[in-house]
């Protein structure tokens, strides 16, 4: 999977959940509100139909006219009765309630009605009716479903995600097998091309085909140049890696020389201060290849009439332009593969990928610094 489908994944994963959470959280917290007030509701009905019943068999008890009264008790309510100035007559509660003036209250575990009497049956103005409450499990029950939808919603969004990124997918595989016909199609000329100019005498060309035979050198180079990267992209999974100790000044020397020719056509000036016998353990192509890369940008993307400053030591190597330079934001996303900021100087913007993943592989940093018409400076340190 590419960087970029990871992030758009990431993306739109992010603000479909986000969104999606949030409506759910809304719907249940809603929900969970309404169905509590609901059960509250139904709570103080419950408990306004056992008032009924105690006021009943209250008024029962004050018709009799017994001299003993025996206070109702049943096994489903407790419940008391006060006075018209709310003082405490008799109560079976298993609480004591200091205040009646609320209709409908919550205490402890127990829920409480209070109801006026008209008339005071045996001097009673007010019955408080009291009753266990059942524990409520609407947050529990609405936590394990919301747990549910969210696992059904992640997996729908990544189901989605993948529908939506597959046309892209199938258009880098596309130009992933473009690359590799081109690149096989390009081996048999390329080859060609290089051995026959080796062959030219150029002690027998005039000034004229010296020039045309500098710009074929150059443009057979540069094609070169793409042919291994094209080659490395393709294979670098594929071939293990053979690793030895490479004298690093020797190769960056050799990799100067190689594109002098490149560098002159712009009149560009490679200023070189290479220590000597710098040696790092890694396979030779590979960094051969890295820099190459970052060579070829710089001669590519700097100014005509510039130089550009080649520095290694034992820890590190930075190679320095006088170009156009870029952003922070193009800094960003420059290791991303078949990202191109300038469409005018052409390539298949895979440079900076492959860099990416020699660097990664033996663990060597990076740092772009960069300016807007001012050059870029990239250095690697190991």
């Amino acid at each position: 999977m590419y960087k970029s489908e990871k992030k758009t994944i990431t993306y739109v994963l992010t603000l479909y959940l986000s969104s999606t959470l949030l409506l759910i959280a809304t719907l249940f917290t809603s929900y969970y509100f309404y169905k509590k007030e609901q059960l509250t509701h139904d709570e103080k009905e419950v408990l306004k139909e056992y008032s009924i019943d105690i006021e009943d068999r209250l008024a029962s008890l004050h018709e009799d006219n017994n001299e003993r009264y025996e206070y109702p008790r049943l096994d489903n309510f407790n419940s008391a009765i006060y006075d018209i100035d709310k003082n405490l007559i008799f109560s079976t509660l298993n609480m004591q309630i200091d205040n009646i003036n609320k209709e409908f209250f919550f205490k402890g575990s127990n829920s409480y009605y209070v109801s006026s009497i008209k008339p005071y049956y045996l001097g009673a103005a007010y019955t408080v009716i009291e009753k266990k409450t059942e524990p409520v499990n609407i947050l529990n029950d609405l936590i394990t479903l919301a747990i549910i939808v969210i696992i059904i919603t992640v997996i729908t969004s990544l189901f989605l995600v993948k529908l939506v990124l597959k046309p892209i997918r199938d258009n880098l595989h596309l130009l992933d097998n473009f690359i590799k016909d081109t690149t096989h199609e390009l081996n048999t000329p390329i080859t060609t091309i290089l051995a026959n100019i080796e062959t030219l005498d150029a002690q027998n060309c005039n000034e004229k085909t010296m020039r045309k035979l500098q710009r074929i050198k150059v443009a057979s180079a540069t094609i070169s140049n793409l042919y291994q990267d094209l080659v490395y992209l393709l294979l670098n999974h594929k071939v293990s890696s053979q690793n030895e100790e490479l004298n690093l000044s020797e190769i960056l020397n050799q990799r100067v020389q190689y594109f002098m020719q490149m560098a002159n056509v712009k009149n560009v000036k490679l200023h070189v201060d290479i220590k000597d016998d710098v040696y790092l353990t890694a396979d030779r192509q590979k960094i051969e290849r890295l820099i190459d890369n970052i060579l070829s940008n710089a001669i590519k993307y700097t100014d005509k009439n510039t130089t550009i400053n080649i520095t290694l030591t034992p820890s590190t190597l930075s190679i320095s332009d006088k170009g156009k330079g870029m952003s922070e934001d193009e800094i960003s996303k420059i290791f991303e593969r078949y990202k191109r900021f300038d469409k005018i100087q052409g390539g298949f913007g895979i440079g900076y990928s492959i860099i990416k993943s020699i660097i990664d592989e033996y663990n060597i940093k990076i740092d772009i610094q960069s300016q807007i018409n001012e050059g870029t400076k990239v250095t690697l340190k190991w």
